[in-house]
């Protein structure tokens, strides 16, 4: 269980990072939505998407009073289609007006996991077992409980597909808007930790790999978080995650030498390398209770 947590814990870290530009660009056009990704990440669209399901002003998850489809003819959830999953996950889908349309399987819906499960990143926390639920279907094909009684009735709860295996989309890495966050993690690398400009690209290219990876397949696998971790750190995950139990237990040279190891790969002083891991872990370290100013090797 503590390997669990302490995974889920690293690749939060790594997502969220993916997301240090955030705060800027408010001048671009392309980086303005007043959504975003469950990691942070800012939408490139003015209407609720699978994945762009959030609140950019508080993070909090969207209602279905934002889709478009939503009383476009004055009557509110009446004027949007809805799905019907059985037990097994296999779904009926019905129009505005309760006439059956076609029928589905859950792993047909965005954000699909496994099983009857649909959601978003990858530690459970957004994910839903839909089986015996109903959900109206938005536009974009967003999915919003329509379970009266349950804590997210009306809240929105798939992300984008994760039929796609491939791993990213090389247009979306492309698009102006990429390269326009990209700049600005890079930026923020630079002024922060001390990144020479080659490596902060090097560093803010993979993490916005990662994230569009991850948000087109609605998940991500170990293969993508070593591959990241170690273009991000400069360690093998394994390494860091054994030098975190062991920090955990109160033995500070494991994450002393990662942190050495990371510097040197990384181009950094060793003061900058261990300043730049604990802005990286702070959000995540935080949520386990952990005080990221009081931590120290």
């Amino acid at each position: 269980m503590k390997k669990q947590i302490l995974s889920s814990m690293m690749a939060s870290v790594l997502l969220g990072l993916s997301a240090c530009g955030g705060g800027g660009g408010r001048s671009s056009y392309v980086l303005y939505s007043p959504y975003e990704t469950v990691y942070g990440d800012l939408c490139a669209t003015q209407e609720p998407t699978p994945g762009c399901t959030f609140y950019r002003n508080n993070g909090q998850r969207i209602a279905v009073t934002e889709d478009t489809d939503y009383g476009k003819t004055g009557h509110g959830s009446d004027d949007m289609w809805y799905v019907k999953f059985d037990s097994y996950g296999n779904a009926a889908v019905y129009d505005q007006y309760g006439h059956y349309q076609y029928s589905a399987r859950s792993k047909d819906f965005a954000g699909y996991v496994g099983g009857t499960t649909i959601g978003v990143g990858v530690t459970g926390l957004y994910w839903e077992d839909v089986a015996n639920g109903t959900y109206w279907l938005g536009k974009n094909g967003v999915l919003y409980s329509a379970n009266y009684g349950e804590g997210n009735y009306g809240q929105a709860i798939n992300d984008k597909s994760s039929s796609k295996a491939s791993d990213s989309n090389f247009a979306a890495l492309k698009s102006d808007a990429n390269k326009k966050l990209v700049n600005l993690a890079s930026q923020k690398l630079m002024k922060e930790y001390g990144f020479q400009k080659d490596k902060a690209v090097a560093v803010a290219s993979a993490l916005n790999s990662w994230a569009v990876a991850a948000a087109e397949r609605g998940q991500t696998t170990p293969k993508d978080m070593d591959k990241t971790f170690k273009s991000v750190f400069g360690v093998k995950f394994a390494d860091a995650l054994a030098a975190v139990k062991d920090l955990q237990a109160g033995n500070k040279a494991g994450m002393a030498e990662m942190t050495n190891r990371s510097a040197a790969a990384l181009g950094l002083k060793p003061h900058e390398a261990q300043k730049f891991i604990k802005g990286m872990y702070r959000k995540s370290l935080a949520s386990w209770g952990y005080d990221v100013d009081k931590v120290s090797w």
